[in-house]
C-alpha cells in the first residue's frame, strides 16, 4: 500500500515484512513483530488519561533512544462516544496535539484517517497543512510524524512525533516508529481492556453493596412491623420520596441507627 504524504513530495510504503521507508531509498531492516512487546500503561495509572500520559513518555524516550536527540511526543485517544482524551511528554508538545482540536484535523487525525504514517515537513506546498506547519515551527520542531494505533473498529488512536530543528525522520526512523506503534496498539488495548473489567467489577460491587444494605433494613422493618418484604421496600421507598434521597442512602440510614450499628458488608465466593 502506498500513501502519498500531504504537503510533502514523499511517499511512505507499508508492506508485510513489518517495515516502512520513504519511496526510492533503500529497504531498511524488518523490525521484530511486536507480539512479544508490551508497555506497562496500568501500574499506579487510575484513568485512561494516566495510562495515555505514560504511552506518550514511553513513545518520546522510543524514539529519542533511536535518533540519538530529544524527540517531544503527542498522543490522542478516542473512545467510542466519548470525547478525545489527549496526552504529551511535555507541554510544547501538548499544545500541538490540543491544536489538532482546533484546527478541526492535523497529522493525528490523517494517520488515523489513512491508517498509516504521515510526515509534514518543514516545507510544503500543501495548503492543507499550512496553519498546522507555521505553529509546530513557531513551537521549535523541524517536522512531524504520526502514526495510527490499531484497537477495535469503535476507538481510534495515534501517536504524534517531533523533530527538533534540523532533524528529521528518515525512512529508518518512521520504520521504528511504526514498529513502536504496533506495541502500543497492543499495551493500549489491553490497559483499555483491564480498566474495564475493572471498572465493571466496582460497579458490581457497588451494586451488591446497595442491594445488601437495602435488604437487611427491609428485614429490620419485617421485623419490626411485622410485614412482609415488599410492604417493608414500600415503606424505604416512600421514606426516599419524602427525603428526596435514594432507597438505598435511606437503608443505611436506618442500619447506622440500630444499637448496633450498621453492619459491614461481606462477599463469600
Amino acid at each position: 500500500m502506498t500513501i502519498h504524504v500531504a504537503g510533502t513530495g514523499r511517499q511512505v510504503l507499508k508492506d508485510d515484512g513489518g517495515w516502512q521507508a520513504a519511496a526510492g531509498s533503500p529497504a531498511p531492516r524488518a523490525w521484530p513483530a511486536p507480539s512479544g512487546f508490551l508497555l506497562d500503561l496500568t501500574t499506579d495509572t487510575d484513568s485512561d488519561a494516566g495510562s495515555l500520559r505514560r504511552l506518550a513518555e514511553a513513545a518520546a524516550v522510543a524514539l529519542t533512544d533511536f535518533v540519538g536527540v530529544q524527540v517531544d511526543c503527542a498522543t490522542v485517544l478516542t473512545p467510542a462516544q466519548r470525547a478525545p482524551i489527549r496526552a504529551a511528554n511535555n507541554g510544547r508538545a501538548a499544545g500541538l496535539g490540543y491544536l489538532e482540536q482546533e484546527l478541526d484535523g492535523g497529522p493525528l487525525t490523517h494517520a488515523v484517517a489513512s491508517d498509516g504514517p504521515i510526515v509534514v515537513e518543514a516545507a510544503g506546498g500543501a495548503s492543507r497543512w499550512e496553519a498546522y506547519r507555521k505553529r509546530f515551527l513557531d513551537a521549535g520542531y523541524s517536522e512531524v510524524l504520526a502514526v495510527p494505533l490499531r484497537l477495535d473498529p469503535a476507538t481510534t488512536a495515534a501517536v504524534a512525533f517531533f523533530a527538533p530543528p534540523g532533524v528529521r525522520f528518515g525512512p529508518e526512523a518512521v520504520g521504528h516508529a511504526a514498529w513502536f506503534a504496533g506495541v502500543a496498539s497492543q499495551s493500549l488495548k489491553l490497559a483499555l481492556e483491564v480498566r474495564s473489567v475493572r471498572s465493571a467489577g466496582d460497579n458490581l460491587k457497588s451494586l451488591l453493596e446497595s442491594r445488601t444494605s437495602i435488604d437487611v433494613a427491609c428485614g429490620v422493618l419485617m421485623g419490626r412491623n411485622r410485614c412482609s418484604y415488599a410492604d417493608a421496600f414500600s415503606l424505604l421507598a416512600n421514606a426516599s420520596s419524602h427525603r428526596n434521597k435514594q432507597v438505598r442512602e435511606v437503608a443505611e440510614g436506618l442500619l447506622k441507627n440500630l444499637p448496633s450499628g450498621a453492619p459491614g458488608t461481606r462477599f463469600d465466593i
